[in-house]
């Protein structure tokens, strides 16, 4: 794999893509939405959490290989401006909606 391209499915941490559907009417097997975004969350924290301490782990001389973390910091810089990406649409969808019922 060429080491200029960042596979996505990484941003996990696991290497592993799972897709998951949005519980649509009649299907009890889907995962509910609030579930879906309530894991991506998390993941994000738990990215944020571990960009921070790989940078105190530097800080402090306990970091082989630095590139470990500038590859954990860039998984949290995306991760993160993906939620806010996603926020921003969600609020952006409510005021359409709000000027369409109003």
């Amino acid at each position: 794999m060429d080491p200029m391209v960042l596979d996505l499915t990484q941003l996990s941490g696991t290497g592993k893509h799972e897709p998951r559907n949005v519980r649509a009417f009649g299907n009890s097997g889907a995962v509910p939405f609030e579930e879906m975004l309530t894991s991506s969350m998390r993941q994000v924290n738990n990215l944020q959490l571990e960009s921070d301490e790989m940078i105190r782990r530097l800080a402090v001389g306990d970091v082989n290989d630095i590139s470990e973390v500038v590859l954990a910091s860039s998984r949290a810089q995306i991760a993160s401006a993906m939620l806010i990406e996603l926020r921003n649409k969600f609020v952006e969808a409510y005021q359409q909606l709000s000027r369409i019922t109003g």
